[in-house]
């Protein structure tokens, strides 16, 4: 999901959580999950003010679900927050880490044109708006590892040419589905080696 907040809309918000979840000691930063897998200076910017919204907003969604069909937990959820001292939009979706970074935003920055980087254009003016770097998740690594492990174990007498085919067939199928974000996670290319 993705909300878009004024000024005033971001603070009425943020009342009525704190409100219910006083916060005098500004312990709501410590805890607060962030994508480890970016380096230091991708990552979201743990800054008062966007931790407390990005609170914010997992509690007024986690309430307005009903109990009876599904719950949220925090410990598995990420809010990224995009603001003034926050550049990089972050997300995780179907094994990929994704970073979008708006053109205006890279203002001390190189355009990058390489494997994993893809340009988001406006529709109409085809302009690029954004940049899109990909990785791949650490589940879908951790995932790719366990399968070769079993691949191995299961193995037993079998020949060479049969266990190289089946590890063959692994590797074009992480290959195909995640395809440059591969080049662009160390940990895959660590895993694949």
């Amino acid at each position: 999901m993705v909300f878009k907040f004024d000024a005033n809309d971001s603070k009425d918000l943020i009342q009525r959580y704190l409100t219910e979840h006083p916060d005098p000691n500004n312990e709501n930063i410590v805890g607060y999950n962030n994508k480890k897998c970016w380096p230091r200076d991708q990552r979201m910017r743990l800054m008062k003010h966007d931790v407390i919204l990005g609170r914010t907003v997992f509690w007024d969604i986690k309430n307005g679900l009903p109990r009876s069909l599904t719950t949220l937990d925090w410990t598995n959820s990420f809010v990224s927050v995009y603001s003034k001292d926050n550049p990089n939009l972050l997300f995780d979706m179907c094994g990929f880490e994704i970073r979008i970074k708006p053109k205006i935003r890279l203002i001390n920055e190189a355009v990058s044109h390489k494997d994993g980087v893809w340009n988001l254009q406006n529709e109409l003016t085809k302009e690029m708006t954004a940049q899109a770097f990909l990785r791949v998740d650490n589940v879908s690594i951790s995932q790719f590892e366990n399968r070769i492990r079993h691949v191995l174990m299961s193995s037993g007498s079998t020949t060479f040419t049969k266990i190289s085919n089946k590890w063959n067939t692994v590797f074009i199928a992480l290959m195909t589905y995640f395809r440059e974000a591969v080049v662009n996670t160390q940990e895959s290319i660590r895993s694949i080696s």
